[in-house]
């Protein structure tokens, strides 16, 4: 019995140490990976350490890569880059703002979209972006894990085409929360507040009199379908809602323009008793 569970663990090793190196594979590019095979072979001898949550723990390994040259992104020019996003869980609006807020948070403005896929493995989202290097994987790994979300594997096609899997079940679009029970005072808004709402029972909103506000209120759930919505075409100065038993997310905005409340907003968010 002790030999059996001996050859299991040195079976478990050996197909955790291929996977790793595979996975590093993956993410140079062939050419590089045979070139550089040695110092990869002794930078990762430690393969066990390289994993989480049963995968490749990709922040770490990115890391290691990146300084020691071995993560390519830059181009010669600017071009068109294609990244697919994949998951296996279909819930493509919450997934398609996940991955359009994090090339948003990149940098990137222009967003093109190339295919979009849901079939019973799951939902991938495909997307090209413009620049003279690929956006940086582990910006792309850290922003998706700030949001609960764990990337599962990276492929790398040539540096101007790649591909994530990520998991969602862990999924908090908006993590942060507000302070309860005192109010709070948003800025000037360059685009429309997002607000975590999870054990929310009542928020209030106070607009200035130097406002225009008409409000445009939209409740989300966990995975962004719409919940409820509130809005009112007459300027408004104080709303008092009731949040929705279901509603994870509120986001908040004008009718017409965000210079519409340009003084900002000022919100009370009262718990559940």
């Amino acid at each position: 019995m002790v030999r059996i569970v001996v050859v299991v663990l040195l079976l478990f090793s050996y197909a955790q140490s291929a996977s790793l190196f595979r996975e590093i594979e993956n993410i140079t590019g062939e050419n590089s990976y045979i070139a550089n095979k040695k110092i990869i072979r002794t930078l990762f001898k430690n393969e066990r350490t390289f994993y989480t949550r049963g995968h490749v723990d990709y922040e770490k390994v990115l890391s290691i890569l990146k300084n020691n040259q071995l993560l390519p992104v830059k181009l010669s020019r600017a071009t068109q880059i294609s990244l697919g996003f994949a998951t296996r869980e279909r819930h493509p609006v919450a997934f398609i703002k996940l991955v359009r807020d994090t090339l948003h948070e990149l940098g990137y403005s222009r967003i093109d979209i190339q295919k979009v896929i849901q079939d019973a493995s799951g939902f991938l989202y495909k997307v090209n972006v413009y620049s003279d290097s690929a956006p940086d994987p582990i910006a792309i790994v850290e922003s998706f894990s700030k949001k609960g979300c764990d990337v599962v594997k990276i492929k790398r096609f040539s540096i101007a085409n790649w591909r994530y899997f990520v998991d969602i079940r862990g999924l908090e679009m908006v993590p942060e929360k507000l302070p309860r029970q005192k109010k709070i005072h948003l800025p000037k808004p360059l685009e429309p507040y997002w607000i975590n709402v999870s054990d929310i029972k009542v928020v209030l909103f106070n607009s200035s009199r130097a406002n225009r506000w008409h409000p445009d209120i939209v409740f989300y759930d966990r995975f962004m379908n719409v919940v409820d919505n509130f809005s009112k075409d007459i300027k408004s100065y104080n709303i008092r809602l009731e949040v929705p038993e279901n509603a994870r997310y509120m986001k908040v905005r004008d009718l017409y323009t965000l210079d519409n409340i340009r003084r900002g907003l000022t919100i009370y968010l009262a718990d559940k008793k």
